[in-house]
């Protein structure tokens, strides 16, 4: 069925009817519900700092009719539809050129969501979940984390799986596969959704449908891990995964945030460490998938940083027996840091400060963070990597005014010669909570991506290309998914060095390859090119001689980018699923 050709005048006059004029306005940037680019708020409607296109409209969604509204609108003037969860498609689709936005954030309303507690199986031997929570598509990762830690207790685990950023839209994330630092226990975010709500466009009207295992079966099938493209999504219900039972000795789950340097000395050490790291991913499931997170992998050694489901405890035991804790004498200058946060505790309390050997541990390189809930571990963590990074959230640069909390919880500092910051001390409890607060409010500023105003006026004024600048993305260069290689190319990755940003070991692996559109479950680490085009050069080289097809062999994440120059796109994202995904998406009318 054709469209009808393009009516700027038809889709005012149904936008204006849909939703009548009115002074009211809406969100964090204060719009008004309809956004037109000869509107002052235009640039503002449509700031991303992916890509600089130009959308003819923006409609400021507040419910499922409203969707509706818009989409019936869009569809009927001949317009295609951009949905715009949070805006942090790396590929720009958050405001496609010529296509009606429909900006999905305002559906995020946590006081509205559905949780239950029903429990059951999960992909792990012995592994449930237990609960799901129904929430509106505009939500982020930080909301989910905070949602999910005040429904559920600290002793039941409940774990919401998310990405490393949050700001970023949970539609996106979970549409794109979804990989963050508990995926190797909980599988892809794809996984863990469980239904969807959406509103497509059937031929002739606008429709609110219900896709499961049940029914619609192939748009929810289509829908996770294959990108979207197929209508607006407007709920997502997604399964509380719980974390792992504690030692049988220890009285409640524990959650740690583990650093972990892993040193060569020779050829020899590099080796060998390098095939333990790979054993302990590809190999050990039933204790590896405790650990998620990223890392470094270096010519002299390698690190590894995250989140542990288990304790201190169980932490140096798995990790001691996989041997990947060497054990310096402490006149090497090496020592292992271990604090934690008690219920009982207003801040991190040293165990063991760095200065010598730590109780009958061997003396690693690194330090733990042990605490008494998922939430805090996150939070922690956010706190300890994104407040660092002023870009990636709407700060004014003083973290106590914007979380609401005094002074003394922060420590000044310069960002650059230009601006002074004040960063949070994330060791208090205090400061925590006010995170726990600040991630719950969908209309918070760190619910919000940056780069905030004054930092792209500091990039100006120091002659830096703006983060906006499309040609300067950290992902335009892309990003692999990498499988099980062996130890030889592990060494020439590590020479050239690069970031891990995610590991999918474990659950993802033993994930019914059936279930959704998720391609390469074979692929246990996920880089990204952030070191210019030298390094992505050399790592596609090294790797592309793993497969037996070179280059066109190369498996991707749908949330990064394809790299330029792979012109074989489609496998990279979607595999074998590509021309189901494509027959799926013809006979379902599409709506992008």
């Amino acid at each position: 069925m054709c469209s009808p050709p393009r009516s700027l005048y038809r889709l005012r006059t149904c936008l204006e009817q849909s939703f009548p004029p009115s002074d009211e306005r809406y969100g964090y940037f204060n719009l008004p519900k309809i956004v037109y680019p000869a509107d002052p708020d235009f640039s503002v409607a449509i700031r991303s700092p992916f890509g600089n296109s130009q959308p003819a409209v923006v409609v400021m969604a507040e419910t499922a009719d409203d969707v509706r509204n818009a989409v019936t609108c869009a569809a009927e003037a001949g317009y295609r539809i951009s949905p715009r969860g949070r805006g942090h498609s790396y590929q720009a689709l958050s405001n496609s050129n010529g296509y009606v936005v429909v900006d999905c954030s305002r559906l995020c309303k946590p006081e509205e969501f559905v949780f239950s507690h029903e429990e059951g199986d999960w992909i792990l031997e012995g592994q449930k979940y237990i609960g799901t929570v129904y929430s509106g598509s505009g939500c982020t990762n930080a909301v989910m984390l905070a949602a999910t830690a005040k429904e559920f207790a600290p002793e039941e685990g409940g774990l919401f799986a998310l990405g490393a950023c949050p700001s970023v839209g949970i539609t996106g994330y979970l549409l794109g596969g979804g990989s963050g630092d508990v995926t190797p226990s909980t599988g892809w975010g794809s996984d863990d959704v469980l239904e969807l709500r959406a509103v497509i466009w059937n031929g002739t009207n606008a429709e609110h449908i219900t896709a499961n295992k049940e029914e619609n079966t192939d748009f929810f099938w289509a829908s996770l891990g294959g990108g979207g493209g197929l209508g607006v999504i407007t709920d997502i219900k997604t399964a509380i995964v719980q974390s792992p039972e504690p030692l049988p000795h220890e009285d409640r789950r524990k959650f740690l945030f583990p650093l972990l340097y892993f040193r060569y000395f020779g050829e020899e050490w590099k080796r060998a460490g390098l095939e333990l790291l790979r054993r302990f991913l590809y190999e050990n499931p039933k204790e590896s998938h405790k650990f998620g997170g990223g890392g470094f992998l270096h010519s002299e050694f390698f690190v590894l940083d995250g989140i542990y489901l288990g304790s201190a405890e169980e932490f140096i035991e798995s990790f001691g027996k996989n041997y990947l804790l060497q054990d310096f004498p402490p006149s090497t200058g090496y020592h292992t840091i271990y604090q934690k946060l008690t219920s009982e505790a207003d801040t991190l309390e040293d165990v063991c400060d760095g200065t010598g050997p730590c109780q009958d541990w061997p003396n690693f390189h690194g330090a733990i963070i042990e605490f008494e809930s998922y939430g805090e571990a996150m939070l922690y963590k956010l706190c300890d990597q994104v407040a660092v990074v002023m870009g990636r959230t709407q700060t004014s640069g003083d973290w106590c005014k914007d979380l609401k909390i005094s002074p003394d919880n922060c420590v000044s500092g310069k960002y650059d010669e230009h601006f002074s910051h004040k960063l949070p001390i994330c060791e208090k409890r205090g400061v925590l909570d006010a995170f726990l607060e600040a991630a719950y409010d969908p209309e918070s500023f760190f619910n919000h991506g940056g780069p905030p105003e004054w930092w792209l006026d500091l990039a100006i004024k120091d002659g830096r290309v703006p983060y906006k600048d499309t040609d300067d993305l950290p992902t335009s260069l892309g990003g692999l998914l990498i499988p099980d290689v062996d130890v030889d190319t592990l060494i020439k990755i590590s020479d050239v060095g690069t970031g891990i940003n995610h590991f999918q070991h474990g659950a993802p692996m033993q994930f019914s390859s059936d279930y959704n559109a998720v391609a390469h479950r074979d692929t246990a680490i996920l880089i990204e090119f952030l070191r210019g085009e030298e390094q992505r050069n050399k790592l596609l080289e090294i790797i592309s001689e793993h497969y037996d097809d070179g280059e066109l062999g190369f498996q991707g994440y749908y949330n990064y980018m394809n790299p330029v120059g792979n012109p074989n796109w489609r496998k990279y994202y979607f595999g074998d699923k590509y021309e189901r995904l494509s027959e799926t998406k013809l006979l379902r009318r599409q709506v992008r």
